[in-house]
């Protein structure tokens, strides 16, 4: 087996970014690993620089690893910032969990599915100053904005077409809470056939920990049980501070692992 760099552009990284793992006999390709940059200091202020190591294929995976975390903790060293390498790693893949155990990642992190029973019992208050404005995102203006917020806090660029997606499905809408300041927080949802999805949440970060994320939560879980829905999910990033614990303090529970992001932190 032989590594190397693939011959081709890989939208846009670095050559040395890319590793291909090819059987030296017949020249077919056993696998593959990116090395792609992640910067995030709103969801992740603790490490806000992360690289994503993209594992592909089930043969050449030690190779693999080896050179492009060899590569992943040189970018960490040169950023001169608090960094995390990670992948992903299905819940049930036991040998690559394993593998990854033994270059020193942790599985520290992931996507959990929370889930709670309606209807909710629960009654916070909603802060001081604030109100409750709902809108399903249809006035071009609103859509623009939230499409910025999606895209900026995400780091990605995909936030019209999840939003086109979303917005088509039955129940779909969003609450905001407003402040006399501008935007306190907002949620956006919608149904499924079973259950209410709660898709995003965000609060502005002077209105953190004083309850506003606890009460859109109330507001969305109330007009779930008003589409004669039973239950309520929101997927959420362990990583994100906060997040769960502000779940599981308005009743959620884990209901299943979605995805294990192990991962070094570096240095």
């Amino acid at each position: 087996m032989l590594l190397r760099h693939p011959r081709e552009a890989q939208d846009g990284l670095e050559p040395e970014d890319a590793f291909e793992a090819i059987e030296e006999h017949t020249g077919d390709k056993l696998g593959s690993c990116r090395i792609i940059v992640e910067e995030n200091a709103v969801l992740y202020p603790s490490r806000p620089y992360t690289v994503r190591l993209e594992l592909e294929g089930e043969e050449g995976l030690e190779a693999l690893l080896g050179a492009a975390l060899a590569r992943a903790r040189t970018k960490c060293l040169v950023s001169g910032k608090a960094c995390r390498i990670y992948t992903c790693c299905a819940p049930d893949n036991a040998e690559l969990l394993s593998l990854l155990n033994a270059y020193g990642f942790k599985d520290n992190d992931g996507l959990v599915r929370m889930a709670k029973n309606l209807p909710s019992h629960n009654t916070p208050r909603l802060p001081a100053g604030c109100v409750i404005v709902r809108d399903d995102l249809s006035d071009s203006i609103e859509r623009k904005y939230f499409i910025e917020r999606y895209n900026q806090l995400f780091q990605k660029q995909d936030g019209e077409n999840w939003l086109r997606e979303k917005s088509a499905l039955r129940g779909f809408t969003r609450f905001l809470s407003v402040a006399p300041t501008g935007l306190a927080g907002e949620i956006v949802l919608w149904c499924e056939p079973l259950v209410g999805v709660i898709g995003y949440i965000q609060t502005s970060r002077r209105w953190r920990r004083i309850g506003v994320a606890r009460y859109m939560l109330s507001v969305a879980e109330g007009y779930f049980s008003e589409e004669g829905l039973y239950a309520v999910q929101a997927d959420a990033r362990a990583r994100i501070p906060g997040l769960l614990a502000t779940l599981e303090d308005s009743g959620y529970h884990q209901d299943k692992l979605l995805m294990r992001y192990p991962g070094i932190e570096v240095p």
